[in-house]
């Protein structure tokens, strides 16, 4: 019995330690949003929820409803910054994110010295995550958004958002 409690607590431990050191977007978010050449922007889990009762939130001259996916949200960061060493940093940090959580590439646009990417975690029915990075010659903006998200809902205001686009 105590060999079984030993070997409990010491798979509990390592669980800790391991998430511990695991790096995600909001130490990411933590660790910048301070600094004084960042704009961070923090949503609460509260907001969300008095954001949701609102029946639609459309955009695009109303073809886009994004009602759906911010009754499902629970969380928003976002860090902007024009100072290029920090963006760097900014930018690695992400990058041991992306990796360090498996995180699957949905989007990528490259233009003109602009980059955007967009990660998702999640499954076949629901994303738990969002994450934008945008990199320009002059900026860089990180943007999470955590939630529920029904994978239906994603699509259909990308779909919707696409006409306009294209």
């Amino acid at each position: 019995m105590k060999t079984m409690r030993k070997t409990i607590l010491a798979i509990i431990s390592l669980l800790v330690c391991a998430g511990a050191f695991a790096q995600d977007y909001k130490s990411v978010y933590q660790k910048y949003s301070d600094h004084d050449n960042v704009t961070a922007v923090y949503v609460s889990p509260a907001m969300f929820r008095l954001i949701g009762k609102v029946p639609d939130v459309r955009i695009n001259d109303g073809d886009v409803n994004l009602g759906p996916m911010i009754k499902s949200m629970t969380g928003f960061y976002m860090l902007q910054t024009e100072d290029q060493n920090l963006a760097e940093k900014i930018s690695k940090d992400l990058g041991k994110v992306v990796t360090g959580k498996n995180m699957e590439l949905l989007m990528e646009v490259k233009e003109k010295g602009q980059k955007v990417k967009i990660f998702s975690v999640g499954d076949n029915e629901f994303i738990n995550s969002l994450v934008l990075n945008v990199s320009e010659a002059e900026q860089r903006i990180f943007i999470s958004i955590d939630g529920l998200i029904k994978r239906r809902d994603l699509e259909e205001a990308i779909g919707q958002a696409s006409g306009e686009l294209f």
